[in-house]
């Protein structure tokens, strides 16, 4: 019995052991800006034309710690995201929000705000407007990147309604800039109150043993 333990069972509980270690899960964000995307569709003029943009300069207070699951890095997760940062191709269009919406939004040009706990495939963020909590239901997902380490992107997108989860005096006051802007070929000026948002950000996967190498 003992030369049984000693060849077969010890060998196989140190293996088991070992592999048990070897496989902890362990997830941190990466938001290096070549991993991160924030991107925001606003609409105007009745035809509902696209303006598209993006913002490039963001922190969270989950930077460089590891975590068991997705799911616990996300849930509590706090971010700012720099408004100053939010860019769309026109710098007059992006002084006009500057001046015009963002200076109304916030008191510091800082996005603020957290991350709930996934709940299947939604997510619930919690913004601070002007101290007052706006929670939004966003669609929340995950997948495989294409490269060998097996990390993840999380994914979020949903609309944010300017007027009634944010702050409508931003709303008026940019859509009141933009009024010739706005027109359409019908003659009429028309600032869309939803804008669609769409975040991608890598998460590495520490677990794999190619991550080592």
């Amino acid at each position: 019995m003992k030369n049984i333990y000693n060849h077969f069972l010890l060998p196989l509980s140190l293996s088991l052991i070992i592999f048990s270690c070897n496989n902890k899960e362990g997830y941190k964000l990466d938001m290096t800006a070549e991993n991160i995307e924030v991107n925001w569709i606003g609409y105007k003029t009745n035809e509902k034309t696209a303006v598209s943009g993006s913002f490039s300069e963001f922190s969270s207070d989950r930077e460089n710690q590891s975590f068991n699951s997705i799911d616990d890095l996300v849930d509590g997760l706090n971010f700012s995201i720099s408004s100053l940062s939010s860019s769309s191709g026109d710098p007059i269009r992006d002084l006009n929000l500057k001046d015009y919406f963002f200076k109304y939004l916030t008191d510091n040009f800082e996005i603020e705000g957290t991350l709930g706990r996934p709940i299947n495939d939604s997510i619930d963020v919690s913004f601070n407007i002007l101290g007052q909590d706006k929670t939004v239901r966003f669609a929340y997902s995950t997948y495989l990147t294409t490269s060998k380490y097996s990390n993840k992107i999380i994914q979020i997108k949903g609309k944010l309604n300017l007027v009634n989860q944010f702050n409508g005096e931003a709303f008026n006051s940019i859509h009141k800039q933009c009024f010739d802007l706005h027109k359409g070929s019908d003659g009429i000026s028309k600032t869309w109150e939803e804008v669609d948002v769409h975040i991608k950000v890598l998460v590495i996967n520490e677990t794999n043993p190619k991550f080592h190498q």
